[in-house]
């Protein structure tokens, strides 16, 4: 037995494992994917701050340049401006005017900053102080009526700091400003490096680049190979299902042909009742397979399998000889009708033909009528309409079953000849109920009758539905209320009981 276990075992760990690395490396793509993407939304959010901020300064630069009438009311304005470090009133490359001032040297401005270079903009600039130099962002805006004349707008450095996130937002490892070509903290390269995303404004020459802190990365990143984990394993769940499924049918179709071999598969017979006198006229033969490995399975599984692998004209032929075998050992006085339901493919098989002549002279000779019972969708077929007819004159009887149920014309009814009209159950089921399909019953038995072919009523289940379906002149019935499926043996003792 554990001989037996390990490779099963060995074979669902391989099948929950396929899927995996494809999952976990989707996943990572995708926790990638939703960081840059929260990356770029940081870097635009902030490079949008930058311009409100720049644009801010700018209107200050222009009221300090257009509407201000003396450096004192300038001074006065901005005073307590906190986002300012300095406003500078420069002309002809000299300091003119300081909101603070002049906290700069009048000349320092005309060193550091040539007049050649005092044009309207945004700009990085490095002002010196005693420890060494200050990077502050300057904006520029140059007078239009008087291009030697400027307003610099020196932004304090820890209001960068702030605007830029470098110390309040924890999803940022580091984060560089870049102006004109030169960065802020100017201690950061411009380099590109892995996860870091780069934003730029689309009016002022200014860009922002983000690269993720580890806490950020580790949460997007587990996020999805958490998520990754579940999903692998529902997927190798559905694939094994998937095989299991494929393996079981495959399987089922090899039980079911070792079954027709060792006498797994039998028949059991529903008697048809004539409603003039509730006797039996004759029966319909249901295949059933009580399977040794997989116990009793129902015909709506193995059948539609058997059509699938090409096996039911087998069965077919099986159903046919043992219905016969079978009735041999029957004792009844009158001819019966025995019914045998008969697939689609049977009928334009090129042997049907001469089988049907065979087994209908057999079931002549033992005062039997053989009755073949086919449904509406194969009536949509020419070549099975065409040979009705051949098998009729045989001697064998045709059955619609299950009528109303399919999509048949009317017209193909007018255009073949048949001897039984089978009512679908779900249409007797209506009778003494209000139901939209209670007037149909009523119409398939008016065309029966028009038709002048015998009607059987199946599913009969009430003595009310009995006693409706007889006044209606419904010839056969059959059902549960009457009988039940029964093997070989109790069909024997049933007929014996109605001599």
């Amino acid at each position: 037995m554990p001989n037996k276990k390990k490779p099963i075992i060995k074979k669902i760990l391989f099948i929950l494992l396929i899927p995996m690395p494809i999952v976990l490396m989707a996943c990572f793509q995708l926790g990638k994917t939703s960081l840059n993407t929260e990356l770029n939304l940081l870097a635009n959010a902030y490079v949008r701050q930058l311009e409100e901020q720049i644009d801010d300064l700018r209107d200050e630069n222009k009221q300090a340049l257009y509407d201000a009438t003396s450096c004192e009311q300038i001074q006065k304005d901005l005073l307590f401006e906190s986002f300012l470090r300095e406003m500078l009133i420069v002309d002809n490359g000299k300091v003119v005017c300081s909101s603070k001032r002049t906290t700069l040297e009048a000349n320092s401005v005309e060193k550091l900053l040539p007049s050649h270079q005092i044009n309207s903009g945004e700009y990085l600039f490095d002002f010196p102080y005693e420890k060494g130099v200050i990077r502050s962002l300057l904006v520029i805006d140059t007078d239009k009526n008087n291009p030697q004349r400027s307003a610099i707008s020196v932004v304090d450095q820890s209001y960068i700091n702030l605007h830029l996130g470098l110390t309040s937002d924890d999803r940022i490892q580091t984060l560089r400003m870049v102006v004109g070509g030169k960065t802020y903290p100017p201690h950061l390269t411009t380099g590109k490096q892995p996860y870091s995303t780069t934003a730029k404004s689309s009016y002022l020459n200014v860009e922002v680049t983000i690269e993720p802190s580890a806490k950020l990365k580790r949460e997007k990143l587990s996020l999805f190979m958490l998520i990754g984990l579940p999903v692998s394993l529902s997927i190798s769940m559905l694939f094994y299902l998937l095989q299991y499924w494929s393996e079981s049918r495959g399987s089922l179709i090899e039980s079911l042909k070792r079954g027709l071999k060792t006498d797994e598969l039998f028949l059991v017979y529903q008697p048809l009742i004539d409603s003039t006198n509730n006797k039996i006229m004759g029966v319909e033969a249901l295949l059933r397979w009580e399977s040794s490995k997989h116990g009793f399975i129902r015909p709506d599984i193995f059948i539609p399998i058997a059509e699938q692998h090409n096996f039911i004209n087998t069965i077919t032929d099986f159903v046919l000889e043992r219905a016969l075998d079978d009735w041999k050992t029957v004792n009844h006085q009158n001819q019966l009708h025995i019914g045998v339901n008969i697939p689609a493919s049977y009928l334009v098989d090129e042997q049907c033909l001469n089988k049907f002549k065979i087994f209908a002279k057999q079931f002549k000779s033992e005062n039997l009528v053989l009755g073949i019972e086919i449904t509406e969708r194969q009536l949509l077929s020419e070549k099975g309409r065409a040979i009705l007819s051949d098998v009729r004159a045989l001697g064998i009887e045709v059955s619609i079953d299950d009528f109303g149920t399919g999509y048949t014309a009317l017209s193909v009814l007018q255009d073949i000849k048949f001897d039984y009209l089978k009512i679908d159950r779900c249409f007797i089921n209506t009778i003494g109920v209000e139901s939209v399909n209670a007037p149909i019953l009523n119409s398939i038995i008016s065309l029966a009758h028009q038709l002048e072919v015998s009607i059987v009523a199946e599913g009969v289940e009430t003595q009310q539905q009995s006693e409706y379906l007889t006044s209606q002149n419904v010839q056969i019935l059959q059902g549960y209320y009457l009988y039940k499926p029964m093997p070989l043996e109790a069909i024997k003792n049933t007929l014996h009981n109605m001599i």
